[in-house]
C-alpha cells in the first residue's frame, strides 16, 4: 500500500514515518524541508514540497492509496498564516488527492478545533476538517490533546528561571500523548472510514501538577504564580498591532492553558510523568 505523508519531517511526522515503514507501507515522505532519518535510509522516498503552492504538488499523490497530513503552522511567522498553511495548504493537498483518485485521507488536527473561531490555529483546522468531510474521500481525523514535547517546551524555560506562571484561578487538565504513541494509533486506524478520534495519553494531570513534576525533576522548590487570562489577550492584541506574526501562537497558548484538554480516547505505552523525569537526566 502506497502512502503519501505530508509534513513528514516534523516531530509527529517523523514518528509517523517510522511507524508506517515498520508496518511495511511504501511511503512518499513530503515536506517543506527534507531531513534524513538515518535508521530509515533507503526505506522511503523523499519529496520536497511547498504545500501552499498548488502547482508545486501536482502529481504528488499519483498512484497513492492514502494520504496523511500532519501539516500545520505551529510557530510564529510574519510571512504566512494558519489560514495559508493549515487551511489552504491542506486544501491544495486534498484537491490533488481527489484528482489522483486516492481512497483515504487522514488528517492530524487538534482537540476542540471547533472551540473558538478567534484562535487561528484552531479555526483554520476546523475549516479544513469541514472541507475534508464534504470532499467525498473517505477520511479519518485525529484530534490530539497535545504532545509531551510541546508541554516541555512551555514549562522547561520557566523552570530554568525558577517560576512557573499559570493562567487563571481555575486549574485545568490535559492528557497529552507522545508523538510515537499517536503515530501507532494512526497506523492502527488508517483503515477506518469517516471517523474522528479525540485522542490523548493515559495519564491526566492538572497544569499545576505538571509544573510541580517539572520542578521535582529539576530538583527545585516549586514557585507557581497565576496570571489573569485576559493578559494573553492584551499580548495578542499587541502582537497583532506590531505585525510580528506572534498573535496566533499567543492566542493558541491562551486557549490550551485555560481550557480542559482531556480526550475520551486514551492511548499509549509511554508515561508523561516518566518523560518529565527523563528531561533532566
Amino acid at each position: 500500500m502506497k502512502v503519501v505523508l505530508a509534513g513528514a519531517f516534523g516531530k509527529q511526522g517523523s514518528d509517523l514515518l517510522r511507524a508506517l515503514v515498520a508496518q511495511g507501507y511504501e511511503v512518499v515522505a513530503a515536506g517543506r524541508k527534507i531531513k534524513e532519518i538515518p535508521e530509515l535510509k533507503g526505506k522511503y522516498i523523499s519529496k520536497q514540497i511547498d504545500i501552499t503552492d498548488a502547482s508545486g504538488i501536482k502529481g504528488l499523490c499519483d498512484g497513492a492509496d492514502a494520504v496523511i497530513s500532519t501539516v500545520g503552522l505551529t510557530s510564529s511567522s510574519a510571512s504566512v498564516t494558519n489560514y495559508d498553511v493549515d487551511y489552504r495548504g491542506n486544501l491544495n493537498l486534498l484537491q490533488e488527492a481527489n484528482r489522483s483518485g486516492v481512497s483515504k485521507f487522514a488528517y492530524i488536527s487538534v482537540l476542540k478545533a471547533d472551540g473558538d473561531p478567534s484562535v487561528p490555529m484552531l479555526h483554520a483546522k476546523k475549516l479544513f476538517e469541514e472541507e475534508l468531510k464534504s470532499s467525498g474521500i473517505p477520511y479519518v481525523i485525529f484530534r490530539p490533546t497535545g504532545f509531551f514535547y510541546d508541554i516541555a517546551k512551555v514549562f522547561m524555560p520557566m523552570i530554568d528561571k525558577g517560576t512557573v506562571t499559570l493562567l487563571g484561578k481555575k486549574d485545568v487538565h490535559a492528557n497529552v500523548i507522545d508523538t510515537s504513541d499517536l503515530a501507532e494509533f494512526i497506523v492502527e486506524h488508517l483503515g477506518d472510514r469517516n471517523e474522528t478520534y479525540n485522542i490523548g495519553g493515559k495519564e491526566t494531570y492538572s497544569y499545576e501538577e505538571i509544573a510541580r513534576m517539572f520542578f521535582q525533576a529539576a530538583g527545585k522548590e516549586p514557585v507557581i504564580k497565576r496570571a489573569p487570562v485576559f493578559l494573553f489577550s492584551v499580548l495578542a492584541a499587541m502582537a497583532k498591532w506590531k505585525k510580528n506574526g506572534k498573535e496566533a501562537v499567543i492566542r493558541f497558548s491562551k486557549w490550551t492553558l485555560s481550557n480542559e484538554m482531556v480526550a475520551e480516547h486514551r492511548y499509549g505505552k509511554l508515561s508523561f510523568k516518566e518523560y518529565i523525569k527523563n528531561c533532566y537526566k
